[in-house]
């Protein structure tokens, strides 16, 4: 009996654990680059030595001239003449007889919009690489396996998430206010809501000194008027999305992230009304949707349970004290 292979994924994700992102640009790219007059064998070359390789880029200075799939490529190259035909050519001779078409996407796509859109091409060219195009315009690949299993991931995510629930409010219905309690709910968001930074905007009060260490907390003296979008969060009382920080001209202030492109702030209340708010950034431009908007909301009120079981357990220790 032969042993049971290592799963395909463990080589893209050595841990085991397919991460989160927030768009295709967060996933494993290869940037498996090369000039069109390369020649074909070294690329042939390369891919068998690089097996997570999907492919090879080809350029012509720094205009894109195509993708060559590495399955596509050794089936040409294992056809009659293949190798004599093209082995010792530039690799562009070996572009033109693929004929593969060239899909690019832009790195700030969410997986399922990406991934909709690779699967909406012609049968042939399904599972060929996609081109992953970044602001600076430069380029990098993207396996349609990896694209294909971070949606899975997202998938199960979603399934997982009443569980997730389940055991959030378990914890919080003993009224222990452990800190890391808070972590295991953004975490658990990051999950169904995807962000590259998440930050619980507090106004500063003796309820909250035990926070004042917390990596998942900002206390500011006067969070009210630090800058003109925290103060619409707060009029409003409603969350606020912003689909381009950098085209929002009142986005500015030394509590805002500078590298924040899209961001979602929710108002955080406790037991005596609004205390703070929830602060979600993403670094590329890829908005929140309703449906993540929706599971932020409802994560946001277990960080106000939090808080309540915090300041009821200040007040019994002053209590105490008294």
């Amino acid at each position: 009996m032969k042993p049971n292979p290592i799963p395909h994924y463990f080589n893209i994700f050595p841990t085991g654990k397919i991460p989160v992102p927030v768009c295709i640009g967060d996933l494993p790219l290869s940037n498996y680059v090369v000039p069109y007059n390369t020649p074909a064998e070294k690329v042939a070359s390369h891919l068998q030595s690089n097996t997570v390789l999907p492919g090879a880029i080809v350029v012509k200075g720094e205009r894109l001239l195509g993708v060559i799939p590495r399955h596509k490529m050794f089936e040409r190259l294992g056809r009659r003449y293949g190798v004599e035909l093209f082995l010792s050519k530039p690799v562009s001779d070996l572009l033109l007889e693929l004929n593969t078409e060239v899909f690019t996407l832009k790195s700030h796509l969410q997986i399922n919009t990406a991934a909709k859109l690779a699967l909406s091409r012609s049968q042939e060219g399904t599972y060929d690489p996609i081109v992953v195009e970044y602001e600076d315009r430069t380029f990098a690949m993207l396996d349609m396996y990896v694209l294909l299993l971070s949606q899975s991931q997202l998938l199960s995510n979603m399934n997982g998430v009443i569980s997730s629930l389940n055991n959030i409010e378990t914890i919080l219905a003993r009224e222990l206010p452990n800190e890391s309690v808070l972590g295991l709910i953004l975490e658990s968001l990051r999950l169904v809501a995807p962000y590259h930074e998440a930050k619980v905007m507090l106004q500063n009060q003796a309820s909250y000194e035990t926070l004042q260490t917390n990596a998942h907390v900002s206390i500011l003296e006067d969070l009210w008027r630090a800058n003109d979008i925290y103060r619409s969060v707060f009029s409003m009382n409603q969350a606020l999305n912003i689909e381009d920080a950098q085209m929002t001209p009142s986005w500015k202030g030394k509590h805002l992230l500078s590298k924040t492109r899209s961001w979602m702030g929710i108002p955080v209340s406790d037991q005596n009304g609004v205390a703070g708010l929830l602060s979600l950034s993403r670094f590329s431009v890829s908005p929140f949707n309703n449906n993540e908007k929706e599971m932020a909301l409802v994560f946001t009120r277990y960080i106000g349970s939090f808080l309540n079981n915090l300041s009821r357990q200040t007040q019994r220790n002053y209590n105490y004290l008294v």
